[in-house]
């Protein structure tokens, strides 16, 4: 564990090193494999420890990693979105109950704390996390996400949300209430996710925007409206929000790439933007693989089981395309504004927007 504090002027880069006096920000880094207590799927990856788990499709990265160690959540069940999604084995929409991840920190001063984790994604379903504060689960720390820098040791802080499935940086924080030992915990959303090392990072310095980067140091920036970091000078663009580079993601050629209907897909090793029908392109198209209710989502087939809907919204996956159940197309409606509101946002298993209550599809809001 290392404490880091700013001492120079904006735009500096410090290397991660211990016990510097703070003066713009305080940082504590933390060894993913320095953790106080972990759940026995959670692996230990090194130049002496290979767990051998299998299925374990990507290998070990652990050559590239700090420390030449990390973390993974094994076995790794579900790769891409065509892989059966089963909650509680490979799937934890909810923080803080999937297998756990905790840390003893010993914070300098009470505060917030952006927290920033670095971690190695292949495809589209390795790629979340939840962190939580002192057996607490504040929403501030909730599916924590990676969608660029695939194939390599990445830094993010974005949190997912309805509109935004790739995040916006520096959205997640912990609220530290006293400076001295907390307890960090860091919950599984997806398998197969891999943890090099996070760090809890306060700002002391108004407009003031520090970031680790890709060689793990610190970068600071001041922002011009004060608030919003400036990730300008990180050439590999690994903390930019996918959703807002055109450049860094490209639209998928098939709809079929987006099987759970999330907006984004997979083509060609990397994320690609979904097919949609309508005019809901570029926002949280959650439903577009059959469920737009505005767009004629009758034109979808009939699932042939009713197992292909595992997260129970009334839309399935087979044959490489989206069907409905009976449920849903005894219920689909033409016009989106009939679609009932979800009473409980606990009815969006798979946090696409759309939910399933009372035999109808729902909208999550």
């Amino acid at each position: 564990m290392k404490i880091f504090t700013r001492l120079a002027a904006i735009a500096i880069a410090m290397a991660l090193s211990p016990a510097v006096q703070a003066q713009d920000y305080v940082a504590v880094s933390v060894e993913a494999e320095d953790f106080s207590q972990k759940n026995s799927l959670w692996r230990v990856f090194s130049n002496s420890s290979n767990p051998n788990v299998n299925p374990d499709p990507d290998g070990s990265h652990h050559s590239t990693a700090s420390g030449k160690a990390y973390v993974e959540l094994l076995p790794d069940t579900r790769v891409s979105h065509g892989d059966s999604l089963v909650t509680g084995r490979n799937f934890w929409n909810d923080a803080g109950t999937g297998p756990e991840l905790s840390y003893i920190v010993n914070i300098p001063e009470a505060g917030r704390y952006i927290v920033f984790a670095k971690a190695y994604s292949t495809g589209t379903e390795d790629n979340g996390i939840h962190v939580g504060l002192n057996n607490t689960n504040p929403a501030s720390g909730h599916r924590m996400q990676w969608c660029s820098g695939k194939n390599n040791w990445t830094w993010s802080s974005a949190q997912r949300t309805n509109s935004n499935h790739c995040g916006t940086q520096r959205s997640i924080y912990l609220d530290i209430p006293a400076a001295g030992a907390n307890t960090i915990v860091f919950t599984a959303r997806e398998d197969g996710f891999e943890l090099d090392q996070f760090m809890l990072l306060k700002e002391k310095t108004a407009g003031l925007n520090c970031s680790p980067n890709a060689n793990d140091q610190i970068t600071c920036n001041q922002s011009a409206n004060g608030d919003v970091f400036d990730d300008s000078t990180q050439s590999d663009d690994q903390n930019n929000d996918d959703t807002n580079n055109s450049n860094d993601i490209q639209q998928c050629n098939s709809a079929n790439s987006d099987p759970d209907g999330d907006g984004y897909g997979w083509e060609n090793g990397q994320s690609c933007l979904a097919i949609t029908n309508g005019s809901d392109s570029g926002s949280d198209s959650g439903n577009d693989s059959g469920n737009d209710s505005g767009n004629n989502g009758n034109t979808a087939p009939l699932c042939n089981s009713s197992a292909s809907d595992e997260d129970g919204d009334g839309w399935g996956w087979e044959n490489n395309q989206s069907c409905q159940t009976a449920a849903s197309a005894a219920n689909n409606v033409t016009d989106s504004t009939e679609t009932p509101i979800c009473q409980l946002a606990s009815s969006d298993t798979d946090h696409d927007g759309w939910g399933w209550e009372n035999s109808r599809s729902c909208i999550v809001q």
